[in-house]
């Protein structure tokens, strides 16, 4: 992307924008795009390798006053887009004009530590919301079951502020093995069901620990459901019947990871870290 050398923009019929489209729709599972100049930045700062990059003009100078960015311009791996073009590709709502071609890792998650199950939960901002927790409160990794969706999807990859990237995540987990894993060493097996289960606050789960997460609307599977030696749930006040399974994901986590409780959560028993 050199001054003296100006790149041509790109229209939807160019064979690279082609491309990049069946990249944004997961037609190639090694590859996925991330959304926007932060992400794009977030990610090579975690030393996640920038295959490509596509911006539209004004956001070419932004890419060259970045050194990591810069190197993909300078090796001759970044694109210019029509404005019209980068609206239509646009993966998310409020596309910002920069797509980054990035791989998906391939990861096999041990048992040890805290691992999330995630049992078919079908909204792309949930997955990525519960993967951002799990990060952020210390999660070992992230399984998804079939039927869930796409963990490395654009969208679910915003919503992970990138994270589906950085921390072990596996799509396409079956449950059995996982379970079987954490129990042959010692740990618990875990679902959260909306009320009758052990309240969070006074819960003391062994480590490692399997915590499955069930669909929006349905909640676990049977399968899922009779594979769990404990149920949890989390007290909850003020005529609120359910909370949402990103929200719910991050109440346990900060709870098992001893961050200061709410009172709701806090009148049920002492917070502690797991035992």
């Amino acid at each position: 992307m050199a001054e003296s050398s100006p790149l041509p923009l790109l229209g939807r019929h160019n064979s690279r924008v082609q491309r990049l489209r069946r990249i944004v729709q997961r037609q190639e599972r090694d590859l996925t795009v991330a959304d926007g100049l932060k992400l794009a930045l977030d990610l090579a700062a975690a030393g996640v390798p920038i295959v490509e990059l596509f911006a539209v003009p004004e956001r070419l100078e932004a890419l060259r006053s970045t050194p990591a960015l810069s190197r993909v311009c300078d090796a001759g791996r970044a694109y210019l887009l029509d404005p019209a073009t980068a609206a239509q590709l646009g993966p998310t709502r409020q596309p910002q004009g920069v797509f980054a071609v990035v791989p998906v890792p391939a990861a096999h998650i041990r048992p040890e530590g805290i691992v999330i199950y995630m049992d078919r939960v079908q909204d792309p901002g949930n997955v990525g919301g519960v993967i951002r927790c799990a990060a952020a409160f210390g999660a070992a990794g992230v399984m998804c079951s079939p039927g869930c969706a796409d963990p490395f999807s654009p969208r679910a990859l915003r919503a992970s502020a990138g994270q589906a990237l950085i921390m072990p995540v596996e799509a396409e987990a079956s449950f059995a093995p996982p379970a079987e894993a954490v129990r042959r060493a010692g740990g618990e097996v875990a679902g959260t069901i909306g009320h009758g289960g052990v309240p969070l606050g006074r819960w003391r789960p062994r480590i490692p620990l399997l915590l499955a997460l069930g669909n929006e609307g349905q909640g676990l599977s049977d399968e899922v459901a009779g594979g769990c030696r404990r149920q949890v749930t989390i007290p909850l006040g003020g005529g609120v019947e359910s909370l949402n399974v990103a929200v719910s994901a991050g109440v346990i986590l900060a709870s098992l990871a001893g961050v200061a409780a709410s009172p709701i959560l806090e009148s049920q028993g002492q917070m502690g870290r797991p035992r």
